[in-house]
């Protein structure tokens, strides 16, 4: 299983060097608006960990992989282990990136120092890994190219549906919108933040365990699914 694992990563061996030139630079200057570098290094990062799957059927490895003498199931999780790696060394790079250059240059940095700290990269790994538990089965079932397409409808309608909810309650509970009303939600964030502080650690931990835990249950069907698959 572990020589899949070696085998996924040497094929998105130039895909890692083409984004880490692109986009190292890129997190670097993000680095001092912090509010965009957590979008970009997520970008950055759901790249690595995707991007071998989504240049799959150019690739043609699927149909490598299934003929050489290993089961489904060790593909399934060769390519789990492949997943998160990538989410791991791009969360990594963007942040030894983006502290390297706040550090050179201090006084351009702008926004709270807090989205560039461990504990913010921790949160986005728990993103990555959930959205590796959707995008994986979908994957395995509809194949590299319908199932990236069809991770990235779902995911356009969840934010859609976050949003449309997010402005309903809102709106029942008499709160402005954060366009409309930025004072008052920097005063609501503050509020926040003092609630968050001191159960920060419980808060990661908690995250964490749902994260692993989706992520068991997306390896099983998974496994389900593929071994059932006729490719």
């Amino acid at each position: 299983m572990f020589s899949l694992v070696r085998k996924d990563v040497a094929a998105a061996g130039r895909l890692f060097w083409l984004v880490l030139a692109v986009g190292g630079a890129q997190l670097a200057a993000l680095a001092f608006l912090p509010f965009s570098y957590m979008l970009g290094v997520l970008t950055f990062s759901a790249i690595l960990a995707f991007g071998s799957l989504a240049i799959e059927e150019y690739q043609r490895t699927e149909l490598l992989w299934i003929s050489v003498p290993v089961t489904r199931a060790q593909i399934v999780t060769a390519r789990y282990i492949t997943t998160i790696l990538g989410a791991v060394a791009g969360l990594t790079i963007g942040w030894t990136i983006a502290n390297g250059a706040r550090r050179l240059a201090p006084a351009a940095a702008e926004g709270p120092a807090a989205l560039l700290s461990l504990e913010a990269h921790v949160v986005l790994l728990a993103v990555l890994i959930l959205a590796a538990a959707v995008h994986l089965p979908l994957h395995f079932r509809l194949g590299a190219g319908r199932g990236l397409m069809s991770f990235i409808a779902i995911s356009v309608l969840g934010m859609i549906v976050v949003s449309l909810a997010t402005r309903l309650i809102l709106s029942a509970k008499g709160l402005p919108s954060p366009t409309s009303d930025p004072a008052a939600w920097r005063e609501l964030a503050a509020s926040w933040i003092q609630w968050v502080e001191p159960r920060l650690t419980l808060l990661l931990a908690l995250l964490a365990a749902f994260s692993a835990a989706m992520l068991l249950i997306s390896l099983v069907i998974s496994t389900r699914i593929y071994e059932t698959r006729d490719i």
